[in-house]
């Protein structure tokens, strides 16, 4: 989409002569400046004023669509709409397959569709009905004012939360209300016999959330799949993202009369990709998150996870993105829109900062945060005086100030910094004077989805013994520690030599991804004929007890239940120097084998403190600048990595 289409013109507004002819205009530059825009389709719109003409409060309400329609677009060929004609034929006969089966066969109609695919777009107010807008309108006060869930909305919320002819751009100028109420809104009408629930919008927004989890039975997932913004084909796609389901939820919700908005953060500080979710307003005056056809409203919902910004969609244009429209040829793509509004605030405890920009007077900065490869604007300012004030920053996370010319060139304007709890910005400079060695024990931060598996090592044991039963078996080292990180178990002198050496889990189920065993005498990594616990849980035969030796640490022994062990038979004694091994995880521990670079950021770009080799399950750089903000990327695999620091002899991840 154009940026043009996108700008409702201050000035523009500001010289237009109001039809002195017609009451419904007189006086309202914007309303008649919609008309002019709206070309041959201007009767359409002057139809609606008209008819409501008698009710001042309907006729705010056609005032206010209209008022604000110029900038929101819909598609101008009806290719989108035979194609999504195609995705509704393959959807029919793949009824009761697995989505990904589904979603194959909707990517071969997408890969080999017979014609091409016009994506351009109409300005609304150009092909918008009377009748529809009628329609919308007249259902949407029967929700307000004769419904159940929305009684406590002023007009100012009606407009915001119920009135919204479509739920955003481009989606289908259809009857969405008719058809999203009558296949999500079921039995909704229970709650009345409870006099707790009967004008709840939270217990509305639950009810409806319900229908849509158990009918969708969300699976997020990408695909090739063209967006699709026809409401009726989009709840039949099997699969999607955060942002599909939270549209479905949006335009369920509304059509049920429970007054809903589209929230969503541009980027996560701590990891790649942003994320949406809804928010319904709910009878106290609060906004009550919840996601789309999965978390309900009270529910926890990325509960204590950092955000740098908040912005919500909305109907209106926001005047500050307006502006920024106008003044920038190239702007980053969330800023591309001008129909959303920061709402950081209601989420977290936020501080406005004002920073030194490198960059030209009256045009726009943004701050950035690292989303594992890039850094990713989630604010914008204009430039003053050689200074940036940014409001509602979100704390706790480190930015770095940009700006771009005429193209998509991102120019660092600052240093990066740490906007801290005490809302105090402390920038991160190289200090290439000042040395110091860093051990790295990974690449990414511990999640959840690796520390779920970390406690499995706990009361695990490394074994030595001379018979292939472990009779009588030495004891070299028992676990204490969760294995998040690939660890190093120095063997005692007195062990001695042994034939067999094994790691065995008594208490839990042994889930280890990697063992090495370095012989005293060589200081070589020693490899004999894996033995242990025969099978896997499940009976999967692709995690056996190899796995623990297949050198690949996104594979594991996932034992097929408690007490089993997994080692080698080395044909003879042997002494060992060290024993390493990585419990169950993400495979972002340092990898043998795999080849790292790591950088460190400096004079407004990455510079590079070299390339290794791993050779064990740490990396050592020795001529590190302190004071620095690091990157360490894995040249052989893998996506997942993360900006960091080094404080007391560890890496602080941002």
């Amino acid at each position: 989409m154009k940026k043009h289409f996108l700008i409702l013109s201050v000035w523009a507004l500001c010289t237009i002569v109001p039809l002195a002819e017609s009451g419904c205009t007189d006086k309202d530059p914007q309303i008649e400046y919609a008309l002019q825009l709206a070309k041959g389709n201007r009767p359409e719109l002057e139809k609606v004023l008209n008819h409501y003409r008698n009710d001042s409060l309907k006729l705010e309400a056609a005032k206010f669509l209209i008022r604000n329609m110029p900038g929101h677009y819909s598609f101008a060929d009806s290719s989108v709409y035979r194609y999504y004609n195609a995705l509704d034929s393959a959807l029919n006969t793949m009824k009761g397959r697995s989505p990904w089966e589904v979603k194959d066969s909707l990517e071969v109609v997408t890969d080999h569709l017979p014609f091409s695919l016009n994506t351009a777009t109409v300005p609304d107010v150009e092909i918008i009905t009377a009748d529809y807008l009628i329609q919308n309108i007249d259902t949407a006060f029967t929700h307000w004012h004769e419904g159940t869930w929305a009684t406590h909305l002023t007009f100012e919320q009606f407009c915001e939360y119920l009135l919204p002819y479509k739920i955003d751009d481009l989606y289908a100028l259809d009857n969405w209300r008719e058809y999203m109420k009558s296949t999500f809104g079921r039995e909704i009408e229970v709650l009345q016999y409870c006099d707790s629930y009967k004008n709840s919008a939270i217990q509305a927004a639950t009810h409806v959330n319900k229908n849509l989890r158990n009918d969708l039975h969300p699976v997020f997932s990408t695909s090739r799949v063209f967006p699709i913004y026809r409401l009726s084909t989009k709840v039949k796609q099997p699969f999607g993202l955060c942002d599909d389901y939270t549209a479905i939820a949006t335009a369920a919700l509304r059509s049920c009369g429970i007054p809903v908005a589209y929230d969503f953060t541009p980027q996560w500080p701590f990891r790649s990709m942003g994320h949406t979710w809804n928010i319904v307003l709910a009878n106290s005056g609060q906004h009550i998150p919840f996601g789309g056809a999965d978390t309900d409203p009270g529910q926890p919902h990325k509960l204590d996870e950092k955000m740098a910004k908040v912005f919500r969609k909305t109907y209106v244009a926001n005047p500050d993105l307006q502006r920024l429209n106008e003044t920038e040829k190239y702007i980053p793509s969330t800023f591309r829109t001008v129909f959303i509004k920061d709402v950081t605030p209601e989420y977290m405890d936020c501080a406005d900062i004002e920073i030194a920009i490198d960059g030209e007077d009256n045009r726009y900065a943004y701050l950035a945060v690292f989303d594992n490869h890039a850094w990713v604007p989630v604010d914008f300012a204009r430039i003053d005086n050689g200074k940036a004030c940014f409001r509602n920053v979100g704390k706790n996370i480190a930015y770095l100030p940009v700006r771009y010319e005429n193209d998509d060139t991102q120019i660092p304007a600052g240093d990066p910094f740490i906007l801290t709890y005490s809302s105090k910005t402390e920038y991160i400079k190289a200090d290439t004077l000042q040395k110091q060695t860093l051990i790295l024990n990974r690449k990414y931060p511990v999640y959840p989805h690796a520390y779920t598996w970390a406690w499995r090592t706990v009361n695990g044991v490394f074994q030595a013994a001379d018979n292939p039963d472990f009779h009588n078996a030495i004891t070299v080292h028992t676990i204490k520690e969760w294995g998040v990180t690939g660890t190093e178990v120095q063997v005692p002198d007195s062990c001695g030599a042994h034939r067999y050496w094994r790691y065995w889990q008594p208490h839990e189920f042994n889930n280890m991804a990697e063992i090495y065993f370095v012989e005293k005498n060589t200081h070589k990594f020693i490899e004999g004929k894996i033995i242990g616990t025969d099978g896997a849980w499940g009976g999967n035969e692709n995690l056996d007890k190899t796995k623990a030796f297949d050198r690949d640490l996104l594979t594991y022994f996932d034992a097929p239940d408690h007490g089993a062990w997994v080692g080698m038979d080395f044909g003879s004694p042997v002494s060992l120097e060290t024993i390493l091994y990585v419990g169950r995880g993400d495979g972002n521990t340092i990898e043998i084998g795999d080849s790292y670079e790591l950088f460190y950021w400096d004079k407004k770009t990455w510079k590079s403190l070299g390339k290794q080799t791993a050779e064990w399950i740490t990396l050592t750089y020795s001529n590190a600048p302190t004071g620095s903000l690091f990157w360490l990327k894995d040249l052989t695999k893998g996506k997942e990595e993360r900006i960091f620091t080094y404080e007391k002899g560890k890496q602080v991840w941002w």
